[in-house]
């Protein structure tokens, strides 16, 4: 290559450099923006799992009122810090449980923040990560939802939105949970 510059220069390497430079500069600045996103996407992921856990986890503490619950669901937007939570995200609370080993298992109530439970992926007939109750156990399945937004787009890079989705299981640890009183 350095034969080429020659020529190309009358026989110089002045600016040899600065064409090398001017030529790697974009692949760069792509690889670079590209590890940024993908840092930040696995980021995300990993605050939206961890939101999912926590919010299983303050639930399950004790028997909830509805007020109670919706003030710790609003917790999942200071979790999901720094991501929009509010925005671009949903946590929704279902407890799930087995009255008699004969019966399968029944919804007894189902909560959400900061938007509505229609999304969520818990039914009765199939729950996730091959769970299966037995008679007389409860269990709380925390889904959220997240609307990832890259950082880098606009006109210059198109990027995919992508919806993450983590869910987590908690058995409460004191009363059944199966009812959410009003107050």
């Amino acid at each position: 290559m350095k034969k080429f510059f020659k020529l190309l220069f009358n026989g110089t390497d002045e600016g040899v450099a600065v064409v090398e430079f001017a030529i790697i500069l974009p692949i760069l600045v792509l690889t670079f923006v590209g590890l940024f996103e993908v840092t930040n996407f696995l980021y995300c992921n990993n605050k939206m799992n961890r939101t999912a856990q926590e919010i299983s986890n303050i639930v399950t503490r004790n028997d909830v009122t509805k007020p109670q619950l919706d003030s710790m669901l609003k917790a999942s937007v200071l979790i999901a810090q720094p991501f929009n939570f509010t925005q671009y995200g949903n946590v929704i609370v279902t407890s799930v449980s087995k009255v008699s080993s004969i019966l399968p298992p029944i919804i007894n109530w189902r909560d959400s923040y900061p938007g509505g439970t229609g999304g969520s992926r818990i039914s009765p007939s199939s729950l996730p990560n091959g769970i299966s109750l037995s008679a007389g156990q409860t269990v709380i399945f925390t889904e959220v939802f997240f609307n990832y937004q890259p950082v880098i787009g606009g006109s210059v890079f198109t990027f995919a939105k992508t919806n993450l989705y983590a869910v987590a299981a908690a058995v409460p640890r004191l009363g059944t949970m199966t009812t959410l009183p009003p107050s």
